[in-house]
């Protein structure tokens, strides 16, 4: 009798538990099943992937300073990026920059001491490639949160009120350029060549806005106007067209972040009731086996005295 209990007892919590999991998996495919032909019809080519692939070697190779491979690698490079089916993607900005990248990394690899240089371009071309092969989740797009990091350090370095604060700053700033500089490339072959031209005026104001407070002709409030432009400048180059937030590219079309939420929400709420129901059920269990070997009846709603 006892075996037979705990047999009907573990088939009925598998019964509960698949049913839950059962309802879960419904769930979550009838949250993500319009889109998915939204991601499949957004496939790169086979061209698009040959130009990554190949930008990805380039930049291991220069971060492993390998002069020679990183020169036979470009001229594949130049090969495979001057194809139609490669420039049909992107922008012709971008691509002009692109060409311009890949033509100061040969002129760097030709010359000592340049190894900072080629491999600046190296990465520009290897985020420039990421954003056209994987243009709904770019790797560039990270930069938005270091630029973010950025700018607070320039802030705090003009805020120290002290001497020399304005020299900090430009050395934070300049070290803001260098980041932008990275991503330009990707940039210019997903958005508007005018909100990344504008960043980079931003950046040159703000350059000769702290020279000219460090040399005491410019007011600090001057200082912080200039700081706050290139703030609405770089937020504007992370927007999209219609003014949303860049990183909403990362969610599948026709779902929301609320309702990703929610979804995420009843599917803990759910597991915490299988949870809850299991140990409630184990729990009468152990009380009705611990009083049958002595013979005790279950308890009724009214005993008798």
């Amino acid at each position: 009798m006892s075996m037979r209990a705990s047999s009907l007892f573990a088939l009925l919590c598998s019964a509960v538990i698949i049913g839950l999991l059962s309802g879960c998996q419904l769930a979550t495919h009838a949250a993500v099943k319009s889109a998915k032909p939204a991601f499949e019809a957004d496939q790169p080519s086979n061209a698009l992937e040959q130009l990554s692939s190949l930008s990805d070697e380039i930049y291991t190779a220069a971060y492993g300073s390998n002069r020679q491979l990183v020169f036979t690698l470009l001229q594949r490079l130049e090969t495979v990026s001057s194809s139609q089916d490669v420039r049909s993607s992107g922008t012709q900005a971008g691509w002009k920059a692109f060409d311009s990248s890949m033509a100061k990394a040969k002129k760097a690899l030709l010359q000592k001491n340049e190894s900072r240089q080629w491999y600046t371009q190296a990465a520009r071309l290897k985020l420039a490639s990421d954003a056209l092969n994987r243009p709904r989740v770019p790797l560039w797009l990270q930069y938005e949160g270091v630029l973010r990091e950025d700018e607070q350090r320039l802030r705090t370095s003009w805020l120290m009120q002290s001497e020399g604060n304005a020299e900090a700053a430009a050395a934070s700033l300049d070290i803001y350029r260098e980041h932008v500089e990275r991503f330009e490339v990707a940039a210019l072959m997903q958005r508007e060549e005018a909100s990344v031209r504008h960043l980079q005026n931003q950046m040159t104001y703000a350059k000769q806005v702290l020279s000219g407070a460090n040399e005491g002709l410019a007011h600090p409030d001057a200082v912080m106007i200039a700081l706050d432009g290139l703030e609405q400048a770089a937020n504007a180059v992370f927007k999209q067209g219609d003014g949303e937030a860049a990183l909403a590219e990362a969610i599948p079309p026709g779902a929301t972040i609320g309702s990703l939420r929610s979804g995420r929400a009843q599917l803990a709420e759910m597991f915490m009731a299988a949870f809850v129901m299991v140990i409630l059920s184990l729990a009468g269990w152990r009380k009705y086996n611990q009083q049958q070997p002595q013979g005790l009846p279950f308890p009724r709603d009214n005993p008798k005295q």
